[in-house]
């Protein structure tokens, strides 16, 4: 059997791509177009990865100024149970004591998420440099951070969605038992997640087919292995698209007013036309901006699900799958840009918390003295919405639940 030419644009040698040709799954050489596509989905990458990066720069940041101007270097830095969901278990135990609420948490959790998804994505820029996707430890190495990043992501979203509808439609308050319970949601999520990948990778590490494989653009798990692609990540992407909508859609029209919940029964509401002097609406508008998170991200992975969806009709049965690199790197450069999407949302709905804020001036203000101050207080101060207020500023409320009062609740 003489020599087989390589085509045109693709770098790898004649064996390797008689490799390929041959069926095995080890190896893929990338063409002209696949490698310039994929150089774009890795660019988008970036986007996201430098975008994660400034929102731990700005945590950073604000964790070091409150360190220096807290007389016992203690701070509080988690307002809400969303705090915890928004970065993954993190702790500082010697001089930061993760209290107060849950928002924060979750944002904290999914940026850690968002960053590990982003790095997989960065890491193909070693696939466009050799112009060929091929097994080994670097390989299993991007397709467990693939897995990780991305499944963390759209668990955390799904919480992200859930938190806000029941404290919406329960009306549930969000105090100090709500931030255990987030720890342990936070603890139990990141903990399924591993377990998922460490026994994906350990049941399947002796066999002849591959578990993390070229796919063929990158490393992920092998097309053999559709059930754990499935049960270990596509199932949390469709969970968090159809709770996404369907929290929202009851969840805007309450807060147009069309939906009143009943005093005593949450599973009780009646529908009826929205009043044209309704005082609370845009208090309840307001405490909805959570629902852009959940949102944002089932836009983006929608037209994924499809393109997958249609590659999993099509290879039933053995059958091929004959969608093109084009699509594919349409729809996972669309899917990156959810850490972006993630980071403007932050900036652009919750701008004034204590761990996302802006620094302010630590000097004391004499000037207004109050007799509910004393001028012996810790200056801990950082442009929160209760400081906001205390300051003369007008109050930001944006993707906070509403009190019963505030948001016409009986």
């Amino acid at each position: 059997m003489g020599d087989i030419a390589v085509p045109p644009g693709i770098i790898c040698t004649a064996e390797q791509y008689s490799r390929m040709l041959s069926g095995d799954a080890s190896i893929h050489c990338l063409t002209r177009t696949e490698s310039i596509g994929l150089t774009v989905v890795t660019e988008i990458g970036l986007v996201s990865l430098f975008a994660v990066c400034y929102v731990f720069f700005i945590i950073a940041r604000n964790v070091i100024q409150h360190i220096r101007h807290t007389p016992d270097g203690k701070i509080s830095i988690v307002q809400e149970p969303m705090d915890i969901f928004m970065a993954s278990p993190c702790r500082f135990d010697i001089y930061v004591h993760l209290v107060y609420q849950t928002l924060h948490a979750l944002q904290l959790s999914l940026f850690i998420a968002d960053f590990i998804q982003a790095l997989g994505a960065v890491m193909d820029i070693k696939w466009i440099h050799e112009g060929k996707v091929e097994i080994g430890n670097f390989c299993t190495a991007q397709g467990v951070i693939q897995q990780l990043g991305e499944t963390g992501v759209a668990i955390t979203t799904l919480l992200i969605a859930i938190y806000t509808f029941i404290g919406v439609w329960w009306r549930i308050g969000m105090g100090q038992k709500s931030v255990r319970v987030a720890k342990i949601i936070i603890g139990l999520v990141w903990s399924f997640v591993f377990l998922m990948i460490v026994l994906g990778n350990a049941i399947h590490a002796d066999k002849s087919k591959l578990y993390q494989s070229p796919t063929p653009y990158w490393c992920w798990i092998g097309n053999e292995y559709l059930q754990w692609r499935i049960w270990g990540e596509y199932v949390w992407f469709w969970i968090t698209l159809a709770f996404s909508s369907f929290a929202y859609t009851l969840l805007f029209f309450w807060s147009r007013g069309n939906i009143t919940l009943d005093e005593y029964s949450w599973w009780k509401f009646s529908i009826h036309r929205a009043s044209k002097f309704d005082a609370h609406q845009t208090t309840r508008m307001q405490s909805l901006v959570m629902l852009a998170y959940p949102i944002v991200y089932s836009v983006l992975i929608m037209p994924l699900s499809i393109v997958r969806w249609i590659g999993f009709v099509q290879e039933r049965g053995d059958g091929v799958n004959t969608i093109g690199a084009a699509p594919v790197m349409l729809v996972i450069g669309i899917y990156g840009l959810s850490g972006a999407a993630n980071v403007v949302l932050l900036l652009t709905t919750r701008p004034n918390s204590v761990l996302f804020g802006h620094p302010v001036d630590y000097t004391p203000r004499v000037s207004r003295p109050s007799a509910s101050m004393s001028t012996n207080a810790p200056l801990t101060m950082y442009k929160t919405n209760s400081v906001s207020e205390m300051e003369g500023e007008p109050s930001n409320d944006l993707g906070r639940l509403p009190s019963r009062s505030s948001a016409g609740w009986p």
